[in-house]
């Protein structure tokens, strides 16, 4: 039987989850005055501000600034941190040089993942790491673990610093990104180059800006230190800053559910939905070079991704609705000439391409673009065709844009 193994809402009502459980973010109270709140991962999150249409556009057409606070921070600093690390994820972090940020994933023994993350290496033996709000406790007690079992038969000497707390993040994205970065840094300074990494100041707040994001446009991630929900000044100011300085580029504060539309378009995978503990890299369309470097004499997961990757039946794709009407949810059924092929893992609204799109699983043979499926919805099927990622035109939008 085809079914998605997990069941995750993205999105919840803080009145129906109780707001006194959940976590803050420093924004939370400018957040709260602005924008709509939901519960996302534990947290208090904007799901908007305006709407998930305007500020989806803005980010396709200029810019977005998003608060991803929630997400996990981690300093790994100490004498042999590469071979430490590697031993984790698939990617070889030997070619990740000084100054470079990579995106890779943990995996289990399984070959499943426990989670994906980025990277940052500040220094040969001083690294940033950054993961999934969903996965704070999972991935920082795993680290603890596996370091304290290497260390009992290695001269292995590391420190960790989780560092979630007491720093903010926040994803400026879009074509007019850049620009807005340029204006508000020291004149000094010039925004990085994609996945390479700045550390810089400005008005005295330390800040680590990488050329990375999730939206499938070109922009960065700023991440402000020593700042926490009781002293959240520092975020405040940098997070103001932007704002004003992005007005006139035609810059929007968005929230979680223009993240979410942005990073389905791009074909961008949501841990828990897309990828989760019994997803592998196979079938999530990750394996290859630079995510998985087979060649490595050893990381978690690797014996078992070669038997499976012999045995490959199912893969991710995305698709287009080919008229209006619903749109697909994550956990609907899949079709193809009236027998269940698979199963959505995202789905939702283009506010881009005005139709409904999709990602989810389907055997190999019908991974092809212009297939032909159905995706069912309150017992009805819809068509739609297999498009290969971006969902979008990439001479039109995204960081490949020609225009």
């Amino acid at each position: 039987m085809l079914t998605n193994k997990r069941t995750l809402n993205l999105f919840t009502d803080i009145k129906n989850e109780g707001a006194y459980n959940l976590m803050k973010t420093q924004l939370y109270e400018w957040h709260s005055k602005n924008g709509d709140m939901i519960n996302f991962a534990g947290f208090q999150m904007p799901v908007m501000y305006s709407s998930i249409k305007q500020e989806h556009l803005a980010v396709r057409n200029s810019a977005g600034l998003f608060d991803v606070s929630h997400m996990g921070r981690m300093w790994i600093k100490g004498n042999h941190s590469e071979k430490f690390l590697n031993l984790l994820v698939p990617r070889d972090l030997n070619k990740t040089a000084v100054g470079k940020a990579s995106y890779t994933f943990m995996l289990n023994e399984q070959g499943g993942f426990r989670d994906d993350l980025v990277f940052e290496r500040i220094d040969s033996d001083v690294w940033l790491l950054i993961w999934n709000a969903g996965n704070l406790a999972k991935i920082r007690d795993w680290m603890i673990v596996l370091k304290t079992m290497v260390e009992q038969f290695t001269d292995l000497n590391l420190t960790f610093e989780d560092i979630s707390d007491s720093s903010a993040m926040f994803a400026l994205q879009g074509p007019k990104a850049q620009e807005i970065v340029e204006a508000s840094l020291p004149n000094e300074n010039k925004p990085p180059r994609p996945w390479n990494i700045l550390q810089t100041k400005i008005d005295d707040i330390d800040l680590v800006i990488s050329g990375t994001g999730y939206t499938g446009e070109a922009g960065y991630e700023i991440i402000v230190l020593n700042t926490s929900s009781e002293n959240p000044s520092n975020a405040e100011k940098i997070w103001n800053l932007i704002l004003r300085t992005g007005k006139p580029y035609g810059l929007l504060p968005c929230g979680l559910g223009a993240r979410n539309s942005l990073r389905l378009e791009a074909g961008l995978a949501l841990y828990g939905n897309d990828i989760d503990e019994f997803k592998n890299p196979i079938e999530a369309g990750l394996f290859f070079p630079p995510f998985v470097h087979m060649d490595k004499p050893y990381f978690i997961g690797k014996n078992k991704l070669i038997t499976l990757n012999q045995e490959k039946n199912m893969v991710r794709v995305g698709f287009q609705a080919l008229k209006k009407g619903p749109s697909p949810r994550p956990d609907v059924k899949l079709f193809k000439d009236d027998k269940e092929i698979g199963y959505t893992t995202s789905g939702g609204f283009s506010p881009l391409l005005n139709i409904g799109i999709g990602m989810g699983y389907v055997p190999v043979e019908l991974k092809d673009d212009g297939n032909i499926i159905e995706f069912e919805v309150r017992g009805k099927y819809h068509k739609a065709k297999i498009v290969k990622f971006p969902l979008f035109d990439s001479t039109k939008y995204g960081s490949k844009r020609k225009q």
